[in-house]
């Protein structure tokens, strides 16, 4: 990463409160969450609703929806995995 890169990213951060509850921060302080589990994002908006912006929280909502269609799309294949041996008897 460039250093015009880091100096981008960190100049379009919005200013958070000192209440702000930081996605990493839900990862490392409640137990089974991940950078890719949609309950993280859910908790996040639920944990910072009162200063995100609608725009944020429609991101996050967004990222939460494709989370929740990959982890549908991955159950069905293990279903399908799981149960290919019980069509054939």
């Amino acid at each position: 990463m460039s250093d015009l890169d880091i100096i981008n990213s960190l100049s379009s951060e919005p200013v958070r409160p000192p209440d702000h509850v930081s996605i990493e921060e839900i990862i490392t302080s409640v137990p089974c969450m991940a950078i890719d589990t949609p309950a993280t994002y859910a908790l996040y908006i639920h944990y910072n609703k009162e200063h995100l912006e609608e725009a944020e929280v429609e991101k996050v909502n967004a990222l939460i929806l494709k989370l929740q269609t990959e982890r549908s799309l991955m159950m069905r294949r293990n279903i399908k995995y799981m149960e290919r041996d019980l069509s054939g008897n």
